[in-house]
């Protein structure tokens, strides 16, 4: 896939979207991110609940530290997570955000350029490779089976 990584089951055996939270609260700093998945309005509900309570987490870290400057770190931290947009709409060119869910089929219409991409759905290696396209090198794409994508 022409210079990007690519993870296999970095989630375990049973992927979520609590896991999928995890590593994009990891990635939120590296540009624009696409989940592929096969039922995208289920799959942002669920990835927003999830985002929003280690938003939350975030916040009770902050409330239990003194030291001034991390306190500085987490308020820019829950900055930068509270302006991420989440949507499933979709070419990026008329819906500006952060982090797209799309089905397989739109992607093809439209690669993304994008450092991080999750793909969550059965997609084959043609397919795979198209959609993957246009990523930059060294981007990541992190092949996760969720249970209701």
């Amino acid at each position: 896939m022409h210079g990007l990584i690519r993870e296999e089951n970095s989630f375990g055996a049973n992927p979520g979207t609590k896991d999928l939270a995890k590593h994009l609260y990891a990635r939120m700093y590296y540009g624009k991110v696409v989940v592929v998945a096969n039922r995208p309005l289920t799959v942002l509900s669920q990835l927003r609940k999830q985002w929003l309570k280690l938003a939350r987490k975030v916040q009770k870290e902050r409330a239990s530290t003194l030291n001034a400057v991390r306190i500085r770190e987490f308020s820019d931290i829950l900055t930068h997570m509270h302006n991420l947009q989440f949507t499933f709409h979709y070419p990026p060119d008329e819906y500006p955000a952060s982090v797209y869910i799309v089905t397989p089929e739109e992607i093809l219409r439209w690669p993304p350029e994008c450092r991080t991409m999750y793909v969550t759905c059965d997609v084959s290696a043609e397919n795979l490779h198209m959609m993957t396209a246009w990523m930059p090198p060294i981007s990541l794409v992190v092949m996760c089976k969720l249970a209701y994508s």
